[in-house]
């Protein structure tokens, strides 16, 4: 990786990691990893990384003050590390996770504590009518957000990937192999967590039951098995109507 494409995504990361880019959903790793396959010359690689990662964190979300781990920083240094090093996606992915992890870390230690210097700066600021200061105040106080997310990205990518490497080459191959099986699982703990959030019934629980079996042992694609899921779904909702109706 070259210093200018490790500034890129050092920015991007730096760009997308506030309220506003993950409201309009920039900072969701499935996003990173086509900006920075994008960057790297390897989309499919960072589409399907990025992918992987997002699985992760479909039900994990900051409810109030409850911070959840930072899915922006894991989907880009994940993505990236994944790139540059060559290793596997798992193992990228079983990578996103402390990275998460410590982009919490640097949330709540860092930027939520800065930010309450702006608060209180704008709180004096709205007793004096200054509506203008309280503007630059809010714009400036973003810089925390940017550099939370550029600094730590900068260091991982452009440093991580040779450690990255020398790191792994250094392992038995029965370590290796088991970031590999923990990367497998992460994303299935990921969806376990959304339907656990969203409180599936039974009859949905065996649906996914079926797809598990479609794509494991019966080796049926995407795309069919997207078409098959619709289909599914529109006899299932056309069942539920009739028995409202009735």
């Amino acid at each position: 990786m070259t210093i200018f494409q490790a500034i890129l995504v050092a920015a991007w990361a730096g760009l997308s990691g506030n309220y506003f880019m993950d409201y309009l959903g920039f900072a969701r790793p499935v996003v990173s990893g086509l900006v920075v396959g994008l960057i790297l010359g390897d989309v499919k690689t960072g589409v399907i990384i990025g992918a992987t990662i997002e699985a992760i964190f479909l039900g994990v979300f900051t409810v109030g003050a409850a911070l959840a781990p930072d899915h922006n920083l894991a989907g880009i240094v994940g993505v990236a590390l994944g790139i540059t090093s060559g290793y596997g996606v798992e193992t990228a992915v079983a990578l996103a996770l402390p990275v998460a992890m410590f982009g919490q870390f640097l949330m709540m230690s860092i930027v939520y504590q800065g930010n309450l210097i702006s608060l209180h700066m704008s709180d004096g600021f709205a007793s004096e009518g200054r509506t203008d200061a309280i503007e630059r105040t809010y714009l400036i106080s973003g810089l925390l957000w940017f550099i939370k997310g550029f600094i730590p990205t900068f260091l991982a990518v452009y440093y991580g990937a040779p450690l990255v490497e020398k790191f792994f080459s250094m392992l038995p191959v029965w370590l290796v192999d088991s970031f590999t099986v923990v990367g497998g699982i992460l994303p299935a703990v990921g969806f376990a967590l959304l339907l656990n959030v969203i409180g599936v019934s039974g009859k949905v629980w065996a649906l996914f039951a079926a797809g598990f079996v479609l794509v494991s042992y019966l080796n049926l694609g995407m795309i069919p098995l997207a078409v098959l899921a619709t289909v599914i779904a529109y006899i299932y909702v056309s069942l539920e109507t009739k028995q409202e109706v009735v």
